[in-house]
């Protein structure tokens, strides 16, 4: 995936968090410094204001800010994915109109969370957001926070649709995984886990990658696991992938992504607040957090 051809998605994106002052403002130089960091880091793309970013409760006027600058501080040199999901059809396509007028390369859409809806909502609200949103479309299945799941049928027929580039599975379901690679992948139409926990499992069955939330910390552990699985060096892989499952547990405090905030306050950006009403980590499960950072030479 490039930035002038977006219809291919494939290799490791990051999705950010998005670090925050005490007023739930975005926080320019942190947030620059961690787009530089998984951009120098080889990441594939970059993926603002996704579950990880805090999307669901950043106002507006911030999520227009934080892709003005992504959009800056990227400058081209790799895809700028924007989560433009809403409850509603007519905010996401004003959401997504916002990013593409702000110079984003592609919009990752949850489904309309919140109410309860058929798969022919779906069908009717993806199709409308991809004909008049301006950007291509990643679909995002993550029914555990949106009680709203994407269906395989569903997936294989918005995968026709020509503004409809792929799905990141956030499900954890490798199964599910498995019936989407085989319902819906294609030359235009790619298949993506959205979790940290199962990249080499997604990869070992045809999967195109993953946009994950690890890259914040650790980039070039996803891209060495991703290179050595195209080469077929499937026991680096699997090594990799064990250091990344590590990671994760060695974090895991707070409300996400407050460990994942943390852990960056610890390497130097930003500090490590969530936004309300959500608990950011306690000092006493810093100090866990750089524990198990440095026994991964993540943290001098």
């Amino acid at each position: 995936m490039t930035t002038s051809e977006t219809e291919r998605l494939e290799g490791v994106m990051a999705v950010l968090v998005t670090p925050l002052d005490e007023d739930e403002s975005v926080d320019e130089g942190a947030w620059r410094k961690l787009l530089r960091r998984v951009i120098d880091g080889g990441c594939h793309a970059v993926v603002a204001l996704g579950t990880a970013g805090e999307f669901a409760t950043l106002n507006d006027d911030e999520k227009r800010r934080a892709l003005r600058i992504a959009v800056d501080e990227v400058a081209g040199q790799a895809p700028l994915i924007a989560g433009t999901g809403e409850p509603g059809t007519r905010r996401a396509v004003a959401r997504t109109q916002e990013a593409a007028a702000l110079g984003v390369d592609a919009a990752m859409v949850v489904p309309p969370y919140y109410y309860p809806c058929d798969q022919e909502a779906v069908l009717v609200h993806y199709r409308t957001v991809a004909a008049e949103g301006g950007l291509p479309i990643v679909l995002y299945n993550i029914p555990q926070f949106t009680k709203v799941p994407l269906e395989v049928s569903t997936v294989a027929s918005l995968a026709q649709e020509p503004n409809i580039i792929g799905i990141k599975d956030s499900s954890g379901n490798l199964a599910g995984y498995q019936q989407l690679i085989a319902a819906a992948k294609s030359d235009t139409f790619s298949v993506i886990t959205g979790s940290d926990h199962l990249v080499f499992a997604s990869l070992a069955v045809g999967g195109d990658g993953c946009i994950g939330t690890g890259m914040n910390l650790a980039p070039h552990w996803f891209v060495q696991l991703w290179e050595a699985a195209r080469a077929g060096r499937w026991d680096e892989a699997r090594e990799l992938q064990t250091r990344i499952v590590g990671l994760h547990a060695g974090i895991a405090y707070g409300d996400f992504p407050a460990g994942m905030k943390a852990a960056l306050e610890l390497m130097g950006i930003g500090r490590g607040l969530v936004a309300a009403p959500r608990r950011s980590a306690t000092p006493a499960e810093s100090e866990r957090i750089a524990e198990a950072l440095r026994e991964m030479d993540l943290l001098a």
